[in-house]
């Protein structure tokens, strides 16, 4: 069933997906394989997911590798990114 997520819960639930891949630095995962599955549970079919993936780059929790086909998550900020999917993926 597709949710309507607010842009906390729909951040938390990108890098979640980043963190259960184990997508560290240079090792990353295809970005539009990420919206593919995504989209499965968020309504918009991946636009605005695309755009919570560049507010995270500005963040520099996420980077982009080879022309923005792949993503992983920034090591030098895992105890942010811990901290906020716990504080915002399960807010109901």
């Amino acid at each position: 069933m597709k949710s309507v997520f607010t842009d906390e819960q729909l951040r938390a639930q990108i890098l979640q997906y980043r963190w259960n891949q184990g997508s560290w630095s240079e090792i990353y995962t295809n970005l539009d394989k990420m919206i593919r599955r995504l989209s499965n549970v968020v309504k918009n079919n991946g636009k605005n997911t695309m755009k919570k993936v560049e507010d995270l780059v500005k963040w520099n929790w996420v980077l982009p590798r080879k022309h923005w086909d792949t993503v992983s998550l920034n090591p030098v900020y895992k105890n942010q990114i811990k901290e906020y999917i716990d504080r915002n993926l399960w807010k109901i």
